[in-house]
């Protein structure tokens, strides 16, 4: 009896103990773009900056373990970062289609990918996610095995847009992302 006993005070133990792991929260900074005014979050190892080679500012992954993540397939970007001079209402009129009160785009598997609307205190946008195609370092180039995430963020003048370079994000990031997301004067 003292046996059962213990094992069950030691399964008890173990899951309070590994629930306390699984529910520890991400780390986050925050990063801030002074020239075109606007802000968010983002997990303290990544890391944003221009890329001469990209063309354009991405975000890197900055510990060993994001790195790794980020190696093979996704040529070491997590996301690139766009600057559009113009609102979410000329974005969707260049970008996609409308089909009733619903606006779409097209992927590598369908014609028919719907956009979510998102907003906040001082400013509206989009999100969607899209099939895409990857290359990867050990087997080469994949049409639809990567997930692309799409956020446009828009003041009515300016509209910021984020787009991970084929893994989309973790919810809770995504989440944060979104949350955090501000213009700033």
């Amino acid at each position: 009896m003292k046996i059962h006993k213990l094992i069950i005070l030691i399964i008890i133990h173990f899951f309070l103990f590994s629930s306390k792991l699984t529910a520890q929260t991400e780390k986050f900074s925050n990063y801030k773009d002074t020239i075109h005014k606007f802000s968010f979050d983002i997990p303290i190892y990544w890391a944003i900056k221009y890329s001469k080679e990209q063309e354009g500012v991405i975000c890197i992954p900055t510990t060993k373990v994001q790195k790794n993540i980020y190696s093979n397939c996704f040529e070491g970007i997590v996301f690139r970062i766009e600057f559009l001079n113009y609102g979410l209402d000329s974005l969707l009129k260049e970008q996609y289609d409308k089909e009733g009160d619903n606006y779409i785009t097209s992927d590598r598997v369908s014609h028919s990918v719907p956009v979510k609307f998102i907003k906040a205190n001082n400013w509206t946008g989009i999100r969607h996610n899209n099939i895409c195609g990857i290359s990867c370092n050990d087997d080469g180039f994949h049409a639809a095995a990567g997930e692309c995430q799409f956020l446009y963020f828009s003041n009515g003048k300016t509209t910021i847009g984020i787009q991970t370079n084929g893994r989309s994000f973790e919810e809770k990031i995504l989440e944060r992302i979104i949350s955090s997301f501000k213009f700033i004067n």
